[in-house]
Formats: structure tokens, sequence, C-alpha cells
């Protein structure tokens, strides 16, 4: 997990530290924002998990124009389930919370039309930093003691933005695990594949906007 990190923020650093190779112009990004998450096959419905997502980034644009660009980010993002208590019981309230702390690394391709709109598509890779699980209130032991959640987490992220202020963006990015992330069996005959699902509205500053990479001979 720390080398994950590590190595990816050694990664932005040098590219915003070098804002120039070889005549490309690289563009660094600081995100804040917040997640609605839910966990698919949890036997819950409803975005009731709220998170914080946040990080740093780096962009390479691409082509003549530079309207395509190469996206890397590293993130601190929090993802989960939640269901409120619905009985009264010494046993059983139906109570349910779900967090899920991840470094998360996406990578994607994007295209701005107009130097306004922006849109993306790729993927992630995301280590799990910690996980807390709490069912019927407490009452009962959560199932991760039995069964943990995986420690990776792989998937596909669909990226919105546009420019609200000179260099302030916001943007809505909806991500979802690809592979499962815990495998939890709720009966003899019920046993399902459980994924992330996170609709994240994020706030973007992004740094060197408006550069551009000079035309050699020129």
């Amino acid at each position: 997990m720390n080398r994950l990190l590590l190595h990816s923020i050694f990664l932005i650093s040098f590219f915003l530290l070098t804002t120039t190779v070889s005549g490309q112009i690289f563009k660094g990004t600081v995100i804040a924002g917040g997640n609605l998450t839910q966990v698919e096959g949890d036997r819950l419905k409803g975005w009731s998990q709220f998170g914080f997502t946040g990080g740093v980034g780096v962009i390479m644009p691409i082509g003549k124009e530079q309207k395509w660009g190469i996206n890397l980010e590293t993130l601190f993002s929090q993802k989960g389930s939640f269901q409120k208590k619905r009985f009264e019981s010494d046993l059983l309230t139906d109570e349910y919370r779900l967090r899920l702390n991840y470094f998360e690394v996406p990578l994607y391709v994007t295209f701005t039309d107009k130097d306004v709109l922006t849109f993306g598509l790729g993927g992630y890779f995301a280590r799990l930093a910690s996980a807390r699980e709490e069912e019927h209130s407490g009452k009962q032991d959560p199932y991760m003691d039995t069964v943990p959640f995986n420690d990776n987490d792989w998937g596909f992220l669909i990226d919105v933005r546009i420019r609200i202020w000179q260099h302030l963006h916001v943007g809505v990015r909806y991500t979802q695990s690809l592979m499962s992330i815990r495998e939890r069996t709720f009966f003899a005959d019920d046993t399902r594949q459980q994924k992330n699902q996170v609709i994240a509205v994020r706030f973007l500053f992004i740094f060197n906007e408006g550069k551009r990479a000079k035309v050699q001979g020129r």
C-alpha cells in the first residue's frame, strides 16, 4: 500500500516539477470532493454512504490542438454502504455501516471541447487502506471478521467536468469495480459477488492551463 502511494506521488511530482520535457507541457491538478457510494451485492438499495475523495494529478495534453489528454491521479477515496436502523430488537435492527478507505490511482484519457467541457474514460487501481463494518447496530459480529475484503480493487471510470471559473473546474465521475471486492454468503443458496459503485462530485484546480507546447523551429 505504502509503496503504491509513494510511487504514484513520485511520478506525479516528477511531472509537475518538470513542466516542460521535449517541448511538452504538463498540467498539475489539485482535487477535492465527495463520494456517494453503494456496494453491489450487499442486498441494500440506494446511494446512502457519503465519503471524501481528494488528491493530486497530472495531465499530459496530446495532439496538435491539445484537445486530448492522458490523466494520472493519486487519490484518497472513501467508499462503502449504509442502511439506517429499521427494527428495535436485542439481536436484529437491520442497521448496516460499511466504510472502505482506499488509496486510488486512476488513469484515463480525456477530450476537451472549446476549453470548457471535458469528457474522460479509463480505469483505476485501488489499494485498501482500512475497512470497518458494523451490522445490526454492532449487536452481531461483522462478516469481515470471517471473510475480509480483498486488498485490491480494479475498475472503470466515466468522467465529465466543466470549467466554472478560470482554472477551477467541477466534475462528476462514475466508477465501478470490475473484480469482486468480496464474496458474501447470506444464506445457503444466496452467495453474491460484491463490488464498489461510486458517484463522485469533484472540484479541480488545474495549473498550467492555457500554456501550449512550443512548436519546434519557432
